[in-house]
């Protein structure tokens, strides 16, 4: 039997780790086709072509994404929600936003997707 909250875990990672090296591909592979995310008070991005204005604005720069404290409920095989906190870094390694993912998720034949991805910010600098 898989284990899939450790899979679910396994792409909250690879999703920080996509956005902060700049790999569009890797963080499309991260959603469904027509997954969405949404700032909550700010843009939404949905679809591939979305996503990649996520990426298109970084820089060495920018704010590199630590997660913790991920809860993954399943709701059968196939489906599930998920939360997390995030704190943003700057290039000095202090703290610069910090927030909350509230994410649903689903199971494609390539794994665990986002199919939506709701992100609030708590604190910025």
């Amino acid at each position: 039997m898989p284990d899939h909250v450790t899979d679910i875990t396994q792409l909250y990672a690879r999703y920080s780790l996509s956005i902060d090296s700049r790999d569009l591909e890797s963080l499309r592979d991260c959603f469904t086709a027509d997954g969405s995310m949404e700032i909550t008070g700010g843009p939404s991005f949905a679809g591939a072509e979305g996503l990649a204005k996520v990426i298109a604005g970084r820089t060495a720069e920018s704010p590199r994404h630590e997660n913790s404290n991920v809860l993954v409920d399943l709701a059968d095989d196939a489906s599930a929600a998920g939360r997390a906190y995030f704190v943003l870094r700057g290039p000095d390694g202090q703290p610069a936003a910090m927030g909350e993912y509230s994410d649903r998720l689903v199971r494609t034949d390539a794994g665990w997707r986002f199919a939506a991805r709701q992100i609030t910010f708590t604190w910025r600098a």
